[in-house]
């Protein structure tokens, strides 16, 4: 095989999606820390879901045309930090064979020099032993084996086998990675989309099947649901079949002996009730995809202020404080649920101001926040917040009469100057910066390191705030917002030990409602 056509690309797009679908549990795990949080495996799933949708909509001979298709949906649909950089990647491939109709050999090694090029422009400062390093690796075996006489099949081969040796060498250039006895997901991830393509560059796929499998996906369903089921195996495999008849766009893990999933539907209440039928609804929640028109045109319409705010929020309590600061869109998502660069791009267009600040409020969504306001035609900057109680400190710096660089400065300085600890649970064993973890431990992190695990919640938050205040003699007040799982009660007792033993300290309580952290703790 000497080319790729335009169908065989399509094929490919789709193998790569559907590997990498069927084992994004499998990257999910790779993640170090073990908190239930954001994971890679889904974050890189649904971007390229995003690209794949896009995709599926056209009817092209052209490869630049399907790349172009693909990088658009990317770009928009990207999830996490690991999203934003293969959507990069993804980039490089549409602009490597701009205006080709056919992919030549030739052009396979110009397509992995340009993709790594613009995926390493895209990260701030660029860690060896990442999905970078992966793809460093395969562009330089790109440029080393090949030849006017390779054959296509075998000049893959040698580039993926190159990526794979590169993903097996990970840990031993991240200490963080050999510690948890894992490669790095990101690297994982596209490796497995690389696989999924090599396998189906050689299948016997027919295109029209794959349109009428995806055309049966383009209902325009106007809510989105997220919700956890306490069911059983037998159960799990019924209910699929039932959300596949109500459903579009379904996330799902099942894991002892609990169903997660996120899908978009046009009557979530029927849903439940449908699932009540097969267990017990743990958590749910969902949202209107499709809010009033003539609000938001009327919101458009009207005069453009001098500031307007967007903010990702995760939890009623928090999404309470944010609305009495004049945060003017909140975004659903955060730790659980990142959300797309589409998704905080959508939220731009409706805030009508002169200038917007996005407070991302996790750090795997700040590549996100900037690829978002980095596309949109208005004036956009992001406050590189890593919790929702930054950017409490950083509203409260803000003054309406300065301008925007003095604004940033100040909110900025806050951030730097707030310690954020995090209580949640460790759903495997492992190890991390020598701490010995056990899983359904409670771990304690503090600006964003791991610093203690113990079988008690309230000996774990004890522990971490020791540290905090360890090498921070001059912090005076410590706020804890309570999460979700938390008791009212038990969240009064951690507040009465915190104070008994730090006298000099002021300590108060505020219900955030946050799923996966038990306890988001600030020292200031």
């Amino acid at each position: 095989m000497r080319e790729i056509d335009a169908n065989k690309l399509h094929q490919m797009i789709i193998g790569a999606y559907e590997l990498l679908n069927e084992n994004k549990e499998m990257v999910n795990q790779l993640n170090v820390f073990p908190v239930p949080d954001g994971d890679t495996g889904t974050n890189m799933t649904m971007t390229m879901k995003s690209g794949v949708d896009k995709v599926n909509q056209l009817n092209s001979t052209s490869c630049y045309e399907i790349a172009k298709a693909l990088s658009q949906g990317t770009l928009m649909g990207a999830r996490g930090n690991s999203g934003v950089i293969l959507s990069q990647l993804v980039r490089g491939l549409s602009k490597a064979i701009k205006g080709k109709d056919i992919i030549e050999i030739s052009d396979i090694k110009e397509i992995f020099q340009i993709a790594n090029q613009t995926a390493y422009k895209a990260v701030m400062k660029p860690t060896e032993g990442t999905i970078l390093t992966v793809s460093q690796k395969m562009t330089d075996k790109a440029n080393e084996v090949y030849s006017e006489e390779i054959n296509l099949d075998e000049y893959l081969f040698e580039i993926i086998s190159a990526g794979q040796i590169a993903l097996d060498n990970t840990p031993n250039q991240l200490p963080v990675l050999k510690e948890a006895g894992v490669v790095d997901s990101g690297g994982q991830g596209l490796i497995t989309l690389l696989k999924g393509a090599f396998t189906a560059l050689n299948s016997d796929i027919k295109i029209e099947d794959i349109h009428s499998k995806s055309q049966a996906a383009k209902k325009d369903l106007p809510y989105e649901l997220s919700f956890e089921i306490a069911t059983t195996e037998e159960s799990y495999k019924t209910i699929l079949k039932n959300l596949e008849t109500m459903a579009d766009e379904i996330e799902e893990s099942f894991e002892d002996e609990v169903l997660k999933a996120s899908l978009k539907t046009d009557n979530p209440y029927g849903l439940l009730q449908m699932l009540t039928v097969d267990g017990e609804i743990l958590k749910a929640e969902f949202k209107n995809l499709k809010p009033n028109a003539e609000k938001v045109t009327s919101k458009k319409s009207s005069q453009a202020k001098k500031y307007g705010f967007i903010a990702v929020s995760r939890g009623e309590g928090y999404d309470a404080i944010l609305e009495s600061m004049n945060v003017d869109e909140i975004i659903s998502g955060g730790q659980t649920m990142n959300p797309s660069t589409e998704d905080i791009f959508n939220s731009l267009d409706r805030v009508n101001a002169e200038n917007i600040i996005i407070f991302p409020n996790n750090k795997n969504i700040i590549m996100s926040a900037k690829q978002a306001a980095e596309i949109t035609e208005k004036n956009a900057v992001v406050v590189e917040t890593r919790s929702i109680p930054e950017t409490f400190a950083a509203m409260l710096e803000f003054d309406e009469d300065s301008d925007i660089e003095t604004n940033l400065e100040n909110m900025n300085e806050a951030i730097k100057e707030m310690h954020v600890a995090e209580i949640s649970i460790s759903i495997r064993d492992t190890s991390i910066n020598g701490i010995e973890i056990a899983r359904d431990d409670y771990l304690g992190i503090l600006d964003g390191n791991i610093v203690t695990s113990n079988a008690k919640i309230v000996d774990t938050a004890l522990k971490t705030i020791a540290s905090a205040l360890e090498d921070n003699e001059d912090l005076s007040l410590i706020t804890l917002y309570y999460g979700e799982e938390v008791d009212k009660k038990d969240a009064k007792d951690l507040v009465n030990k915190i104070s008994k033993k730090n006298k000099d300290v002021d300590v108060e309580l505020v219900y955030g409602g946050q799923p996966v952290y038990y306890y988001t703790i600030t020292l200031e």
